[in-house]
């Protein structure tokens, strides 16, 4: 009888412990997105228009194929 309430009182404990989880401190807050993750498209668009002309296009090009390649995913 005693054994089967020390078991109870265990389960019990471990269930409470289970459900009640882990809480988060305040320094694993969520991080804030920078400025590059909050550009649209015709930000970026806007973007290449200025900086992208017709006589530097080709050495544009090979910037962003550089860039590409040292791309860990790159195929």
């Amino acid at each position: 009888m005693l054994k089967k309430m020390l078991v109870m009182v265990a389960a019990a404990a471990i269930a409470v412990f289970c459900l009640s989880g882990c809480k988060k401190s305040p320094s694993e807050a969520k991080p804030e997105p920078n400025e590059a993750a909050l550009k649209t498209i015709a930000e970026y668009e806007a973007e290449a228009k200025q900086e992208i002309k017709k006589e530097n296009m080709g050495a544009k090009l090979e910037e962003i194929k550089k860039e590409l390649a040292k791309e860990p995913n790159a195929k």
